[in-house]
């Protein structure tokens, strides 16, 4: 299929090691383009270390830069040669970034690719006209089930009640995650874990979701009834002492 993904990042944001990117054109799907929203990068790095946490946050900055530096080397020959399949070069899609997503030059953008489907990585409310640009529609990886837990932070309300944590990858309606559930899975709960550890496992269990979302379209075996829109709670902001709460019930304290 035709794809294009819509994220909200800093300019100097790189896509090139891009794990979505990488296992949808593994999967045979054409990336048309990332159409994405401006944002600072101090809002940006204040998100990221909130949801992360600041250990994980570290640990996740060098792997990518790792994961950047490792896709300009040439492959090595020997007994250190890295399998095909990890070194093979996916060509990163063209970027373009845009005031808002909901903004007439991005929906002239959007309609002139003609993309077949819409992947959101980490956007803001979008409107009827960007989501009328793809004929299949939009889907967006919720790291929560739904509608049980509609809005933000709904990984650390979900461990903050002790229910389970989740992935669910939904269409996009113009309300807040009521759109159908595509596909949902469970992430496993270990000793150790924080509520940063199971937003990174849950951004993992997504791409795998998204690939198995893409491949129900495509094959038109995707759910399409939704829920009414007043079904679940919408949760919105975390306050960080209930954040810390959160991790202290992980622990079992």
């Amino acid at each position: 299929m035709r794809i294009i993904l819509l994220s909200k990042v800093p300019r100097w944001y790189s896509f090139r090691a891009d794990r979505v990117i990488r296992r949808l054109a593994r999967d045979g799907h054409e990336i048309l383009a990332v159409v994405a929203e401006r944002a600072s990068t101090s809002a940006s790095l204040r998100e990221w270390l909130w949801k992360f946490g600041p250990r994980l946050f570290v640990e996740k900055s060098a792997q990518k830069l790792l994961r950047l530096a490792g896709l300009k080397r040439a492959p090595q020959g020997g007994a250190g040669k890295r399998p095909e399949s990890l070194t093979r070069q996916i060509a990163t899609p063209p970027v373009y970034f845009v005031d808002s997503h909901n903004s007439e030059k991005c929906v002239e953008l959007v309609y002139s690719l003609r993309p077949d489907a819409l992947v959101l990585r980490g956007c803001g409310i979008l409107k009827r006209p960007i989501l009328a640009t793809a004929w299949l529609g939009a889907i967006n990886p919720h790291y929560a089930t739904l509608p049980t837990y509609r809005g933000v932070d709904v990984t650390e309300w979900a461990a903050l009640h002790g229910d389970p944590v989740a992935v669910s990858v939904h269409f996009v309606t113009e309300h807040v995650d009521t759109g159908a559930v595509i596909v949902s899975r469970e992430i496993l709960v270990e000793p150790g874990d924080t509520t940063g550890r199971l937003r990174d496992k849950s951004a993992a269990v997504a791409v795998d979701l998204l690939a198995e979302a893409l491949n129900k379209l495509e094959a038109g075996v995707a759910e399409h009834t939704a829920p009414p829109d007043s079904a679940g709670r919408q949760y919105f902001a975390m306050h960080p002492r209930l954040r810390q709460l959160a991790d202290l019930r992980l622990k079992g304290l």
